[in-house]
């Protein structure tokens, strides 16, 4: 796609790679006030249980602890997003999953808060555990939250359930179409838990100051979307809520929420010292929102000459204890209809159910559902196709979407179906595959127990509201600020670009710098792949707000016409290029940094969709199931890109994320408690593992705001574990149905088909 833009469409150096890379970015862990105390939880030991009694003497009376709270302090108190049901600390409630926090302490150091947890007495009274969704789900299965329509944000229940949530999405008739099929398969996929794996731990700092405003550096990709939930539970107004700017040490949706920092700040204003949390990881992998495990029935129809008329799937989600910091049924479940997106089917029905079980609670995880959906859908239709005896990448170009009208209106985008009409796209489904195909040589033979397996999705963009503010200082700083704080996506990178471009500046001139909140302005977070989409309209619309308002001044310090006045090279002129002069010349002479600030709302829906083709290309040794992948091809088309290297990063990084839930990575949980809590056990897929990759991007001029982008943060990690499971079953007929697909877990699906 041609472009006369001089930054936007480049590849430059992300703005805050060289702080992250030398060390000099300071994260919340990094934090350190003089005389902070360090805060550890006390946790349960047993998945369900009443707790009786705490006894909390002995720890208090040690030297070096300077505060403890139990549930008792805190009974009124509960987290969450929109489901606010978690209890800050348990209470003689109950404890709903081992690592359910039970007690916190305060004290001088990590050892003597260590050593005063192992110093609370607390008796349990165990209480059944249910474990399992479907059983959780059962109609006399024991309550988990016998009060769950009196918390705060939920959806009410007609009759008390741990099954809380419960979606629908159908159309056409799948009775009448299942009796017309030709060929019905029938399918039951299982996803594991898997960890985010951030580098970065979850940790916060808060500070009380004198006039009882908490101060709060926190490892939180949100921090706007919590303030008001903060001062809720703290009791303060907003205002005295201020969450300082940190950088984040990834997140991929896994720090949704403020862990720590309400009992720090209790334990702060109790103590008159700052208070200060870092997780380790065996509390990561235990505790922290990993993504949902799944049960996924599908039942899918098909005509003999390959089209499919009939869709029948049910999904079951172990939400685990709580759905304080988890997607939840106000935005469409997590079985979603991203399951039949790329195809025309007339006849579908998809039923997704969340349910409380007694185990780690789930949250976001990058493609947060889809991930689930699409490993299920994906593989299945490569059933079908075998069992049609087709080619699998014929069956998906006989159903593939090409029209805009092909889309159902209960899928989960809004497409504008009318050719010409403001926001109409051009379905580029079967582009994508074809791209994809040529790229991966996809017709061509392969050598015996080597096979190549495909997958296609196309996913839509959140919006929202989003905050930007562009200046130019007297001393030559461009400053653009944002409520973004970047968890390594690149966001602040594409601001820069915009503001370098519409200011005619060079990139190294504009500084990033994240707003606290006493900024007063809100921003939705990353999450959605919304980034691109709002942070470019919102900086182009500062960046021209600020033009506007150095062209007005440079009129009237120079005697130029409004009109004639030009941006370039970090310059302003006017009435001939002779009479430039720097931006910060304007501002100097003014006095004052010189600029514009705005503030965005792009709404929650979105006309557009972006599809991707993975392909993968593995070898299966048939006596012992071993899986080595030894090429992976992703194709995607998209608008326009504005930084290439890190379009192309988003997708190879969340390709490989992909490649790990497939192959490797699993929490393992065993009556209860994760089994693998460190990274010495929980299998990350490293540059050993790498294949060959291919990346193939289709640009063009269909997107959101000035220039046309859509965003490609979840939509690559969606793709892998179905592409790869095509590519096993096309190298060795093991149809694998359980993540991750194994040595053992083929080895002896190879020996049940002899």
């Amino acid at each position: 796609m041609t472009t006369d833009y001089r930054v936007i469409g480049r590849s430059v150096q992300a703005v805050d790679g060289p702080e992250k890379v030398t060390g000099r970015a300071r994260y919340a862990l990094d934090v350190a006030p003089p005389n902070a105390l360090r805060l550890r939880y006390l946790r349960s030991p047993v998945p369900h249980a009443r707790v009786t009694r705490i006894d909390a003497s002995r720890a208090l009376a040690l030297p070096g602890v300077r505060g403890v709270l139990t549930g008792g302090d805190v009974t009124e108190q509960r987290a969450g997003n929109l489901y606010v049901d978690e209890p800050i600390l348990a209470s003689s409630d109950r404890v709903r999953f081992i690592g359910d926090k039970v007690a916190a302490v305060a004290a001088d150091d990590d050892d003597i808060a260590q050593a005063a947890l192992a110093l609370i007495d607390v008796t349990y009274e165990e209480l059944p555990a249910l474990l399992d969704p479907e059983e959780a789900a059962q109609p006399d299965a024991i309550l988990l939250h016998p009060d769950y329509n009196n918390y705060r944000g939920v959806e009410q229940l007609d009759e008390p359930s741990n099954l809380y949530g419960r979606m629908v999405h159908e159309w056409g008739d799948i009775t009448a179409a299942f009796r017309e099929a030709d060929v019905v398969i029938e399918r039951t996929f299982r996803t594991p838990r898997v960890h985010q794996a951030y580098l970065e731990p979850h940790a916060c700092v808060v500070d009380v100051d004198d006039a009882g405003r908490a101060h709060i550096w926190m490892s939180c990709q949100m921090p706007t979307g919590r303030r008001p939930h903060l001062a809720r539970v703290m009791g303060l107004p907003r205002e005295d809520v201020i969450i300082h700017p940190v950088p984040l040490g990834g997140s991929f949706g896994g720090k949704m929420d403020p862990t720590g920092v309400v009992a720090g700040y209790l334990l702060a204003r109790q103590t008159g010292r700052p208070v200060k949390f870092v997780m380790d990881y065996t509390e990561e992998f235990s505790a922290m929102n990993p993504r949902h495990p799944s049960v996924v029935r599908v039942r899918v129809g098909a005509r003999r000459d390959g089209t499919i008329t009939a869709w029948d799937a049910e999904g079951y989600f172990a939400t685990g204890a709580y759905a304080a910091y988890a997607p939840v049924p106000a935005y469409g479940g997590l079985l979603r209809t991203s399951m039949v997106e790329p195809y025309r089917i007339e006849n579908v029905r998809i039923v997704s159910n969340q349910v409380y079980t007694n185990t780690v609670p789930c949250g976001y995880f990058r493609g947060p559902g889809m991930m689930q959906s699409v490993f299920a859908s994906e593989s299945v239709i490569d059933d079908v196709a075998r069992e049609l005896g087709m080619d699998p990448l014929d069956l998906r170009m006989q159903n593939i979407v090409r029209h805009a009208g092909d889309a159902h209106p209960d899928r989960g985008w809004s497409p504008v179906t009318t050719p010409g009409a403001e926001g109409y796209q051009s379905m580029r489904a079967e582009e994508v595959l074809r791209a994809a195909a040529s790229a991966a040589d996809y017709p061509a033979p392969t050598p015996p127990n080597i096979g190549r397996g495909v997958a296609v999705h196309g996913q839509s963009d959140s919006g929202f509201d989003a905050p930007a503010a562009v200046h130019v200082h007297p001393d030559g700083r461009v400053i653009v600020n944002t409520m973004t704080y970047d968890p390594g996506v690149g966001t602040g990178t594409i601001l820069a670009q915009i503001v370098a471009e519409e200011l005619g500046l060079p990139i190294e001139r504009v500084s990033v710098e994240a707003w606290s909140t006493e900024a007063g302005v809100r921003d939705w977070g990353i999450g959605g792949q919304r980034g691109a989409r709002v942070a470019s309209r919102a900086a182009f619309e500062a960046s021209r707000e600020a033009k506007r308002n150095l062209r007005r001044l440079a009129a009237e310090l120079y005697g130029w016409t409004e009109e004639s006045i030009e941006f370039h090279d970090g310059q302003v002129s006017g009435e001939g290029r002779g009479a430039a002069v720097p931006l910060e010349e304007i501002a100097a002479r003014t006095g004052a940094p010189v600029g514009g600030q705005v503030s965005i709302d792009e709404g929650d829906s979105s006309p557009y969709i972006s599809f991707g083709a993975h392909i993968a290309e593995v070898e299966v040794d048939p006596e012992t199931g071993q899986v080595r992948l030894l090429r992976y091809t992703a194709a995607h088309e998209t608008g326009r890109v504005l930084n290439p290297m890190g379009f192309i990063g988003q997708i190879e990084g969340g390709s490989v994320q992909g490649i790990g839930h497939a192959l490797s990575e699993e929490l393992v949980e065993q009556d209860g408690r994760i089994a693998n809590p460190s990274f010495a056990d929980y299998k990350l897929q490293t540059e050993q593992d790498s294949p060959r990759m291919d990346v193939v991007v289709l640009e063009s001029e269909t997107g959101h705001g000035p220039y046309q982008v859509r965003g490609i943060g979840d939509t690559p990690i969606v793709l892998s574990s179905p592409a790869i499971a095509n590519a096993v079953a096309a190298a060795c007929g093991a149809r694998i149905t359980q993540l991750p697909i194994t040595a053992e877990k083929v080895y002896r699906a190879l020996g049940a088909a002899n």
